[in-house]
């Protein structure tokens, strides 16, 4: 398989579980606020859960209705790799951040919703490829379309369509990349059942629906609760950090699992 850079960086995926209820101070809380503490690690593949590559935590803080995500990869030794930012109003998406330590890069992207429909709007890009020198800078600017996601709100939203999943059905979204300064279209399905820990489990495949970039870049699978929340408990497949070999950076295929208990 031959590399893609760039387009496909992912370091899912966390709360399964929706919410309408109203958090505290009375605001209404949002889909994407729980969990607020989650940890998990990721493994080199074809490991056996043995080569720890990397550890991973995403944490939640509100500001009335304002929900502040922040998910960092560490190395084993505590220095931060990787560190993604999402910030909700709600349950919309307002800006998120990509801050690439370990080559000195950023991508940013916001969404400005039109004041009359909050399903439209734009998508402000801009990506750093050199923090240290301003002028390799890439900017662009997108239409907002329906089920347009980060990273953070993939796993809501296979929850969201998961009868749809259970049926066969095959669910299309857009996808951030912010490596790319603009969406990528991508489609998930039902791989197979399996069990996991003597529990039920689904596989859901995310792969690219060009054919093009689908010819170049690996589907992701996600193991996910059968039942109850459908939490994601494993992911195989492409990974926020790099991996250094040699002198370069290389963007890494990796199993990561979520540490739930």
């Amino acid at each position: 398989m031959k590399p893609f850079p760039g387009i496909f960086v992912v370091g899912f995926v966390l709360s399964a579980a929706f919410s309408t209820d109203k958090a505290a101070g009375g605001e209404t809380s949002s889909k994407y606020e729980q969990p607020k503490l989650l940890a998990g690690t990721v493994y080199k593949a074809n490991s056996d859960r043995k080569h720890v590559l990397y550890k991973f935590k995403r944490t939640v803080t509100r500001s009335g209705p304002t929900l502040n995500v922040v998910r960092e990869f560490t190395y084993p030794d505590g220095k931060v790799a990787a560190r993604e930012r999402a910030v909700y109003e709600g349950d919309n998406l307002v800006s998120c951040e990509l801050e690439e330590l370990q080559i000195n890069a950023r991508g940013t992207a916001k969404v400005l919703r039109d004041p009359k429909s909050e399903a439209k709007g734009n998508i402000s890009f801009e990506h750093v490829t050199d923090r240290n020198s301003p002028g390799k800078t890439k900017a662009n600017t997108e239409s907002l379309r329906p089920d347009t996601l980060v990273n953070d709100m993939i796993a809501p939203f296979l929850v969201a369509h998961w009868d749809d999943l259970m049926k066969g059905e095959v669910v299309k979204s857009r996808y951030l990349a912010l490596t790319r300064a603009e969406t990528v279209g991508f489609k998930f399905a039902r791989q197979a059942e399996s069990t996991w820990q003597g529990k039920p489990v689904v596989i859901i495949k995310m792969s690219a629906t060009s054919l093009i970039i689908a010819a170049l870049v690996d589907p992701v699978f996600f193991t996910m609760e059968k039942g109850g929340e459908h939490r994601v408990l494993q992911y195989d497949g492409r990974t926020t950090p790099k991996i250094k070999d040699g002198n370069k950076w290389k963007d890494l295929d990796a199993v990561t699992v979520f540490d739930w208990d």
